[in-house]
């Protein structure tokens, strides 16, 4: 069956105290989600999910300020409603995002044994390695999704570049090993222009985000959905339950096969109730926020529930292997994360106190945030 969204909770006003106060409390929780204010696909406007060119922060020299105002305060409108967006001009070279997939599939048509050689247990443990579905050995991995994957854990240093993923000494597959950290280090370069991007349009100086991502608590996760028909799962489970994201941004290498002939399904947003698809756009990547990006702007921008749906077991599209890559990027650990001056005023008060990111991110976890608005 199908998964059915409960009524999600209206936020109550006011602060909210720190998560490690009590970080089970009905307050954090009911506060945790407010649904969109957006509609369903059919009366959005009509560039709702047109891409937004990131260009103008990548190669700098060949744009304008006002090119760069542009792309900001078009990200900043699509945060407000969406919270979710398509992002064009990212500069991963085509051959490194060929290259990845292709190591992917790789990797994940070996054999379960062969993979286990990499299964370092939950990913709190802070080990790069394989997450395998659901089975007798693997208790630890805490849901049925069926989805496997396989995480590159970013080196608690400062500094950017390949050279950084690469200075781990974790041992890593070698279908994966250089093309894995070679991805990592481009689509790191991703966020610190989507970071750019977002001071812009919050009003903000564009190195604003800089000091809190010296060393981001970063990960980035290949995923691997297999075909559905030999799991025996019940027609219509999703591939991926519905949830938020916990902290930074979320940027998401989609399946360019999502919603494609013979009965694909993929990614959806939870938009006022309504689940959305997010269709693949070649050469584009998808960005969403996590919800301490609520916290840091004050519920100007929405971390929007979304879900991974599957197609009939009866369609084409049920043989087939699912294949995604997402950085889910964070600050510093020890950052302290406050509203953000831009977006508190008489209108809008601030709403949330101080925390760590790691005291939010703690609170997330034990609480699941919007996920646990879903059965």
């Amino acid at each position: 069956q199908q998964q059915q969204q409960q009524q999600p909770h209206v936020p109550q006003t006011g602060v909210l105290s720190s998560p490690l106060d009590s970080v089970a409390s009905a307050p954090w929780q009911e506060a945790s989600y407010t649904a969109p204010s957006a509609v369903p696909r059919s009366l959005l406007p009509a560039h709702a999910f047109d891409a937004i060119d990131l260009a103008p922060f990548v190669q700098r020299d060949c744009y304008t300020d006002e090119d760069r105002l542009r792309s900001a305060q078009r990200w900043d409108e699509c945060f407000r409603t969406l919270g979710f967006g398509l992002v064009e001009g990212h500069g991963i070279p085509l051959d490194c995002i060929e290259d990845l997939r292709k190591a992917a599939m790789v990797f994940f048509k070996n054999s379960s044994d062969y993979k286990y050689r990499f299964n370092h247990g939950p990913q709190m443990t802070g080990k790069s390695g394989y997450s395998p579905l659901r089975d007798s050995r693997a208790p630890e991995a805490g849901h049925s999704d069926p989805v496997e994957g396989y995480t590159f854990i970013r080196p608690q240093k400062t500094g950017r570049g390949t050279s950084l993923w690469m200075d781990s000494g974790e041992r890593h597959p070698e279908e994966l090993q250089g093309i894995g950290q070679r991805y990592c280090a481009e689509v790191e370069k991703v966020m610190d222009a989507l970071h750019q991007m977002s001071a812009l349009a919050l009003g903000l100086e564009e190195d604003f985000f800089e000091k809190f991502y010296t060393k981001p608590a970063s990960v980035v996760v290949m995923s691997h959905y297999p075909p559905l028909t030999p799991l025996k799962l019940p027609d219509g489970k999703p591939r991926y339950r519905a949830h938020s994201d916990y902290s930074g941004f979320t940027v998401l290498l989609q399946d360019e096969s999502d919603f494609g002939p013979g009965g694909g399904a993929g990614l959806e947003i939870d938009i006022a109730g309504h689940w959305v698809p997010v269709k693949p756009q070649k050469g584009t990547l998808v960005v969403n926020i996590g919800d301490l990006f609520e916290l840091w702007t004050n519920d100007r921008w929405r971390s929007t529930p979304h879900r991974v749906t599957s197609p009939q077991l009866r369609d084409r599209a049920a043989a087939q292997s699912r294949f995604t890559t997402m950085l889910f990027s964070g600050p510093n650990l020890d950052a302290t994360i406050a509203p953000i001056h831009t977006c508190v005023d008489d209108k809008h008060p601030s709403r949330y106190s101080s925390m760590t990111a790691a005291q939010h991110l703690a609170a997330m976890w034990k609480t699941k945030s919007k996920e646990a608005r879903y059965k």
